[in-house]
């Protein structure tokens, strides 16, 4: 019993971070963009910017701080930035890293090693592609910072749209290093003028010159950047993979009418049967109409059944053309078909690549 008395004090003694530092000393990144140009990388990160409420002056500082840095390595040009930043950066609260689509096309080996050696840094912030370099700087409305305005825009697109998934660096890695499947991300560009988008000019009027639009698709084969999916390609590709709740359908008619119908809940199930060479896409749900531009009785059982059909062929129509289009264009497996054949049986699926070989996806019979 006294032994256990004693030990008492050393246990609170020995309590405590050896690692602790203060939040004062500490640059907050919430955004990352990452570009590369003439062999060298561009690193252009967001700082949160602590106001303190006490001092009234800091009441005119921005909510946040842009440093750049330029270097051989991804390590190099975030070391040049310690030149400007007065404090050490500090990447545990990343929102979200954006990566440049040319800089994608040479592959994302490097990306990825270095975000996955740094022990300060979670995996579970938002990856996206960018058709520019400047998507952090540009200042915006309603969220102050533009890091948590991208991503709260990628969150209500894949909500409300269907055309943007949410992609985790946790989720990309896993990808990225399975042999077996292609990577899909989110897409951002700045629509307006750039030079405008990063001073207070830009929100200063009631409709902003300079904006961060969500895009469709990027996709990848064999890990590099090949191209983007269009807005319904992007639509049939998020609803095949399971990666959408919500989406709208239109059953157009003649005279320009047409019915919306607005999936409100969605499962998609992906089956293979490699020894028939086959592949099940069995997508359930719930729609409701939501727009009517067509005189029909709604209270007719068998009108509401008809509108079911035509809603269930287009959902059909729109699941194939983009399978068959983006085949055709890219001849890239962004659905994880191959993965899905491998891990039913690999001996076979050795045996069906040896046979087709990259074209296998254009053998099955879906």
């Amino acid at each position: 019993m006294k032994k256990f008395l004693l030990l008492i004090p050393f246990i609170f003694i020995l309590t405590g971070c050896y690692n602790y530092r203060e939040l004062n000393d500490l640059a907050i990144i919430s955004g990352v963009s990452i570009s590369k140009n003439d062999n060298e990388y561009k690193i252009i990160v967001e700082v949160i910017n602590p106001k303190k409420e006490q001092d009234t002056s800091s009441g005119k500082e921005p909510d946040y701080v842009i440093y750049e840095g330029v270097g051989k390595s991804m390590q190099e040009a975030f070391r040049t930035i310690v030149k400007e930043s007065p404090q050490k950066l500090y990447g545990a609260q990343i929102d979200v890293l954006i990566i440049d689509g040319n800089t994608a096309k040479e592959g994302l080996e490097d990306i990825m090693d270095f975000f996955a050696r740094d022990p300060e840094v979670r995996s579970e912030f938002y990856v996206a592609i960018s058709e520019n370099d400047d998507t952090l700087k540009v200042i915006t409305p309603l969220v102050n910072i533009s890091s948590k305005n991208i991503v709260n825009s990628l969150e209500a697109t894949n909500s409300y749209m269907g055309t943007a998934n949410l992609v985790t660096y946790h989720q990309l890695i896993n990808d990225f290093l399975n042999p077996y499947k292609e990577i899909a991300l989110p897409s951002i560009k700045v629509v307006g003028n750039t030079s405008i988008g990063e001073t207070n000019k830009n929100i200063e009027e009631t409709e902003t010159s300079t904006k961060n639009l969500i895009s469709t698709m990027g996709i990848f084969k064999d890990n590099k950047f090949i191209g983007y999916l269009t807005e319904k390609e992007s639509l049939g590709y998020n609803l095949i993979a399971n990666n959408t709740k919500t989406i709208l359908i239109r059953n157009e008619y003649e005279n320009d009418e047409y019915i919306v119908n607005e999936v409100i809940d969605s499962s998609t199930k992906i089956e293979a049967n490699i020894k028939e060479e086959k592949i099940t896409i069995k997508v359930e749900g719930t729609a409701s109409i939501s727009e009517v531009n067509k005189k029909i009785n709604l209270e007719s059982e068998e009108n509401i059944k008809k509108i079911e059909k035509e809603f269930n062929n287009n959902i059909e129509e729109l699941i194939k053309d983009t399978i068959d289009s983006t085949n055709k264009k890219y001849n890239t497996d962004i659905y994880g078909f191959k993965d899905l054949l491998y891990k039913t049986n690999p001996k076979e699926y050795k045996k069906l690549v040896k046979e087709y070989g990259d074209k296998l996806l254009n053998y099955l019979d879906i």
